[in-house]
C-alpha cells in the first residue's frame, strides 16, 4: 500500500510539474504578447493624464485624488514609485501595468486550482486541466492585452481581485470541512482559514484601494457565504466572515467618507447612463471574449451564442457542484446587476469598469473545453470525432478571434489606442519659430505629455466658451507671432467651435496640415503680418475693406482684412476674381468670409475680420488683375462698392494690385 501511494505521490508530482511547466510557457507567451509594439502607440488622453497626475507634489497628488480623479489612491501611489525609478517613457510607464497583466496568467490558473480542489484531497486531472485552459485564454485575450499596456489601473485591479480570491478559496474549502487548521508537512504551506481570511482582506483592501467597483465583487461573496453558511447552519463559518468584513469597513470607510468626494459627484464623459441590463451584460461579455478591437457587428451577432454557451456551462456546473455554479453566477451577475443600478441616472457605465469579473467568463469557458476534451459534457465517450470536433471549434474559435482581435490592435490605425499625438507634436516642435504658442480646444493631456518646451494650454477651460477665454485669445493674438492650433474637439466641448472661430477670424490661416485624425492649423497674427498689409479704404456695403495682402501667383494666397461700421442685415458672399487683360475670367474663389466661420450678419462694428482665400491660377505667363467684392448669394447681385472719397465703383468691384505669372 506505501508503495502504490508512494507512486501515486510521484505521478502527481510529475503531472503537477508538467502543468506548471505549461503555466509558465503561457506566461512567456503572456508577456511576449504584452511587451510587442509596447511603445509604438502614443499614449491616450487618460494614459498622459496619469503619468503626469502622479508627478504632481504630494500635496496636489493628494487633493488630486479627493477632487478630480475617480479612482482611489492605491495605483497613483504605485505608479509614482515606478516612474521614480524607471522613468516617465512611454515603455517604462506601460510596463508598470504589463507586469501585472503578465502576473494575472499564473494567478488565474492558481485560482482554478483552489475552485476545483478539496480540502483534504489533492485537485485532479479534469481540475487541471479547467485551470490551463484558463490561464491560456487570459493569456491570449486581446482585451487584457489591451488593459496590460495601458497605463491605467485595470490590469492592477484584476490582478489584487484574483490574488483576494485565491485567498478566500483557501478559507473557504478549509471551512467547508470544519478543520480550523490544516499544514502540509511536506510544503510546509500554511493552511490555516485564519490565515488565509487575513490575506484575503489584506488584498481585497489593497483591490478596494485600486479600484471603487470592488465592492460589487465584495458583494457577491458575501451573498455566496450568507446563503451557504445560513442554509447549511454553520454558525462559525458567517462568525469569522462577519468578523473580516468588519475590519475590511473599518479600514475602507474613512477614505470613502473623507478621503473623496469622487464616488457621488463623479460622471465619466465618455461612458453611458441609462443602458439596459441586457446591454450591460452583453457588452461586458462580448468585450471580455472578443475585445474592443472587432468590427461591432461581430459583438452583435456572437453575443447571443456566447450568452447561451455561457448559460448551458453553468447549468451542466450545477449538476455537478452546485457551490462553484453558484460561485461563477453571482461572480459575473452581482457586479453587472450593480454596474446597471449605478449608471441609470449617471454615466457611469463602461465595459472596463467590471474588467475584475472578466475572469469569470474564462473559467466558464474553460469548464466548457475541459469538459469537451473529458468527453462528459454534453455527449458521451463512443463519439469520439464529434467530441474532438466540438473541442477543436472551440479551440480555433478563441484563437481566430484573438489573433484577428491582435492583428487589429497591433496594425489597424483604426483600432488604434490613440491618434498620434507624438507625430503632431514632433512636426510642430520641426517647425516652430520664436514668438509660437500652441492651442487646442479639448482637454487632453496627451498634448501636455508630448509638448516638451512647448507653450500649450486649452482654450476654452471649460465646456462652454466663456469672456474670459476670449480675452484670453485676443491677449494670445496680440503678444504671439504665430498660433498653431490643434482642432481636435469632439462633439461635447466647444462644440460651438469657438476657438476655430476666433482664429479663423482675427488671425491669418496659412497653413492646415492633416496628421493622423488632425487637421492642425497654423494662424499668423496681427504681430507677424501687419506691416505687410497694403492698405486700402474701399466701403463695401456696411463694411470697409482696409487692407488686403498677397502671396504667391499660381498658388496665390489673398487675405483680406475688413472692418465693420455698422451690422448688416443678410450674409453675403466675398467674390475674388483673377483676370486677364481682357477681362476674361482666369481663376475666381467664392464663400463666405472666413472659410464660413464669419458670416457678415455676425461682423460686430468696429471688429476686424481676417478673410483668407487661396487660389490655384492655371494660366499663360503675363499680367493679371485681382478683382474683389460682396454678393447676394440668393439674388447674385453684388453689394455697392465706393472707394475712399466716397466714389461708387464701376461694376462693385475693387481692383487690386496686379499679379505676374512667368
Amino acid at each position: 500500500m506505501k508503495e502504490d501511494s508512494g507512486q501515486r505521490s510521484a505521478v502527481s508530482r510529475r503531472r503537477s510539474i508538467r502543468m506548471w511547466g505549461a503555466v509558465a510557457l503561457l506566461t512567456l507567451v503572456a508577456f511576449a504578447l504584452r511587451v510587442y509594439r509596447l511603445d509604438f502607440v502614443s499614449l491616450r488622453g487618460d494614459e498622459a493624464f496619469t503619468v503626469i497626475f502622479v508627478q504632481r507634489t504630494w500635496e496636489g497628488l493628494w487633493k488630486g485624488i479627493s477632487t478630480i480623479e475617480p479612482n482611489p489612491p492605491l495605483m497613483y501611489l504605485a505608479l509614482r514609485a515606478w516612474i521614480a525609478v524607471a522613468g516617465a517613457s512611454e515603455l517604462a510607464t506601460r510596463y508598470f501595468s504589463v507586469f501585472f497583466g503578465v502576473l494575472s496568467v499564473p494567478l488565474l490558473y492558481r485560482l482554478a486550482r483552489e475552485m476545483t480542489a478539496r480540502a483534504r484531497k489533492e485537485p485532479g486531472e479534469l481540475g487541471r486541466t479547467w485551470a490551463l485552459f484558463a490561464a491560456a485564454l487570459i493569456a491570449i485575450n486581446p482585451y487584457q492585452i489591451w488593459h496590460s499596456q495601458d497605463v491605467r489601473n485595470y490590469a492592477l485591479w484584476l490582478c489584487l481581485s484574483l490574488l483576494a480570491l485565491i485567498f478566500w478559496w483557501r478559507w473557504w474549502r478549509l471551512e467547508r470541512d470544519w478543520r480550523l487548521e490544516i499544514r502540509d508537512s511536506k510544503t510546509r504551506n500554511l493552511q490555516s482559514p485564519i490565515s488565509n481570511l487575513s490575506l484575503y482582506v489584506l488584498a481585497t483592501l489593497a483591490s478596494l484601494y485600486t479600484h471603487y467597483y470592488d465592492v460589487f465583487i465584495l458583494a457577491a461573496l458575501n451573498l455566496f457565504v450568507c446563503l451557504l453558511a445560513v442554509s447549511a447552519r454553520r454558525w462559525r463559518t458567517l462568525a469569522r466572515w462577519i468578523g473580516a468584513q468588519a475590519v475590511i469597513v473599518l479600514l475602507y470607510a474613512p477614505w470613502v467618507l473623507f478621503g473623496t468626494n469622487r464616488i457621488t459627484t463623479y460622471g465619466e464623459a465618455s461612458a453611458e447612463s441609462g443602458a439596459s441590463l441586457l446591454d450591460v451584460f452583453s457588452r461586458t461579455l462580448t468585450s471580455f471574449v472578443l475585445s474592443d478591437t472587432v468590427p461591432n457587428d461581430w459583438k452583435t451577432r456572437l453575443w447571443f451564442p456566447l450568452a447561451l454557451a455561457l448559460v448551458a456551462i453553468l447549468l451542466w456546473l450545477a449538476r455537478k457542484n452546485r457551490a462553484l455554479a453558484a460561485f461563477l453566477f453571482l461572480w459575473i451577475a452581482i457586479p453587472t446587476l450593480a454596474q446597471y443600478i449605478v449608471s441609470i441616472g449617471r454615466p457611469l457605465f463602461l465595459e472596463r469598469y467590471l474588467n475584475a469579473i472578466a475572469p469569470a467568463y474564462y473559467l466558464a469557458f474553460a469548464i466548457g473545453l475541459g469538459q469537451i476534451q473529458n468527453s462528459q459534457f454534453l455527449i458521451r465517450n463512443s463519439q469520439f470525432l464529434i467530441r474532438n470536433s466540438l473541442f477543436g471549434v472551440g479551440v480555433f474559435f478563441f484563437t481566430l478571434t484573438s489573433v484577428y482581435a491582435l492583428s487589429h490592435y497591433y496594425f489597424d490605425p483604426a483600432y488604434a489606442k490613440a491618434p498620434d499625438w507624438r507625430a503632431l507634436m514632433q512636426y510642430i516642435k520641426a517647425r516652430r519659430a520664436p514668438g509660437d504658442f500652441v492651442i487646442q480646444n479639448f482637454t487632453e493631456m496627451a498634448a501636455i505629455y508630448y509638448r516638451g518646451d512647448l507653450p500649450v494650454l486649452t482654450v476654452p477651460r471649460e465646456y462652454w466658451a466663456t469672456a474670459a477665454d476670449e480675452k484670453f485669445l485676443r491677449q494670445l493674438n496680440a503678444e504671439y507671432r504665430r498660433i498653431w492650433f490643434i482642432p481636435a474637439s469632439p462633439g461635447w466641448w466647444d462644440n460651438e467651435r469657438f476657438v476655430e472661430t476666433f482664429l479663423a477670424r482675427h488671425a491669418e490661416r496659412v497653413a492646415e496640415t492633416p496628421i493622423d485624425i488632425f487637421r492642425l492649423q497654423l494662424y499668423l497674427t496681427p504681430r507677424a503680418f501687419e506691416a505687410q498689409i497694403v492698405p486700402l479704404g474701399a466701403r463695401v456695403g456696411n463694411a470697409t475693406l482696409t487692407g488686403y495682402r498677397i502671396e504667391g501667383t499660381r498658388n496665390l494666397h489673398l487675405v483680406l482684412y475688413w472692418q465693420a461700421y455698422q451690422n448688416s442685415e443678410k450674409d453675403f458672399s466675398v467674390f475674388v476674381h483673377v483676370t486677364d487683360a481682357d477681362g476674361n475670367l482666369v481663376a475666381q474663389h467664392d464663400g463666405a468670409p472666413a472659410f464660413g466661420l464669419a458670416p457678415t450678419t455676425a461682423w460686430q462694428p468696429g471688429e476686424r475680420i481676417v478673410d483668407v482665400h487661396d487660389l490655384r491660377v492655371d494660366a499663360a505667363p503675363g499680367v493679371y488683375t485681382i478683382i474683389v467684392g460682396m454678393y447676394d448669394p440668393n439674388s447674385l447681385a453684388r453689394v455697392p462698392v465706393f472707394d475712399a472719397r466716397g466714389a461708387r465703383l464701376p461694376n462693385d468691384q475693387i481692383a487690386l494690385t496686379p499679379i505676374v505669372i512667368e
